[in-house]
């Protein structure tokens, strides 16, 4: 009996990782498979090294790679598209264009697909991400396979409410969001709790124990005494002006008294701007002139803030974040780390006026789930 994981990133492999353990039976093998986009070396290299504390039954890797150099940000043309690609006339030769590209991409995966895992057994599930680009030709291969949505952030909770079939979602915040569901008169019986979720701080120890650089890790960014963490995002997509990633380092700020005594944390997003990464550090060093760490370097970057938090629970008095999901996801997953947790929604809306139209309708989409849903453990800044 075959289960498959598809999964994009380090803490999706992990949240699989949690629900495969405790739901494992005799004679199952579990196989991971890494999404097709294109993806950095560095984070290939991680994904995969969950070897170390899983016994992937294989690992096929669909993604193309690239050097950890490359900067995942949209030229001018793709930028001009993302515009341009709602407008009436444009958008249906755009979504023609689309339809006929996705199709060739899903038959060659499909048939790539079907060779790797021929002759392994039944496939009996298959869990998966809600936009992960493979979901289609595993469904068309294996119709009778139980389908498992895992969350990969805070889109998931407002994309997964208009999809349909039948599915399990196990999600971090199972509870507020059923109750949410059942306000608006909405089906929820399909939304789990993800499994065995309260031991996520003891697989991420794992994690790093068994990394091939746990050495370096824990000398270069284990931080003695009071420490302040902030969480750096890629704004690019939102084509947002240089002068947003200074203001969020000065809000962080506004809230800190006696910032001297701390150590600053700055844990970079893996998909964000060098530029924008060495302005907020510059910012913080510079301008505020306190002690700063930068969590930077293509291994260690790759590392989901969830599973470094663990070296910095015990000492950590205040961590920021915007909206993005890693901030609730730490307020939950470490709760009861003494850790006073910071996010911001409406601040961000004054930089989106350059956002393409579906960033902007997801930020707006996600505004409910953020307020009822995930910010619980959490205090707003704005």
């Amino acid at each position: 009996m075959v289960r498959l994981f598809v999964s994009p990133s380090h803490l999706c492999t992990l949240y699989m990782i949690l629900h495969a353990r405790k739901t494992r039976k005799e004679g199952y093998k579990d196989i991971l498979i890494l999404d097709s986009p294109p993806k950095k070396r560095s984070l290939i290299e991680l994904i995969k090294g969950t070897q170390n504390i899983y016994d992937w039954h294989s690992i096929i890797d669909l993604s193309s790679p690239l050097d950890d150099s490359v900067e995942l940000v949209a030229n001018t043309k793709k930028q001009l598209t993302r515009k341009l690609k709602s407008k009436p006339g444009i958008k249906q030769v755009y979504d023609y264009l689309l339809k006929r590209h996705t199709s060739k991409q899903r038959a060659q995966e499909t048939q790539l697909l079907s060779e790797k895992l021929k002759g392994l057994g039944d496939v009996i599930e298959i869990n998966v991400l809600t936009q992960t680009l493979v979901n289609e030709a595993l469904f068309k291969l294996f119709p009778k396979a139980q389908v498992n949505y895992f969350e990969h952030g805070s889109g998931d909770y407002y994309l997964v409410q208009k999809m349909k079939g039948n599915f399990n979602f196990y999600c971090v915040f199972a509870e507020p969001f059923k109750k949410l569901l059942a306000e608006k008169g909405l089906n929820n019986s399909y939304v789990k709790q993800l499994t065995d979720h309260e031991n996520f701080p003891a697989l991420a120890k794992e994690v790093i124990e068994a990394d091939p650089k746990r050495e370096e890790i824990k000398k270069n960014f284990k931080v003695e005494g009071k420490m302040v963490l902030i969480l750096l995002e890629a704004m690019q997509l939102y084509q947002v002006p240089d002068q947003y990633y200074i203001d969020y380092i000065d809000l962080c700020m506004k809230q800190i008294k006696d910032p001297q005594q701390y150590t600053f944390v700055l844990k970079p997003h893996p998909a964000q701007t060098k530029k924008s990464i060495d302005d907020q550090y510059s910012r913080l060093k510079d301008h505020y002139k306190v002690k700063t760490l930068l969590t930077d370097g293509g291994h260690y970057i790759n590392f989901s803030v969830e599973v470094l938090f663990t070296l910095w629970k015990d000492n950590t008095e205040h961590f920021f974040g915007t909206y993005s999901s890693a901030i609730f996801y730490n307020s939950v997953l470490y709760k009861n780390s003494g850790t006073k947790f910071y996010f911001t929604y409406e601040f961000f809306l004054d930089y989106l006026q350059n956002a393409p139209a579906q960033f902007k309708d997801i930020y707006a989409g996600i505004k409910e789930p953020v307020k009822k849903v995930f910010s619980g453990n959490c205090v707003s800044m704005t």
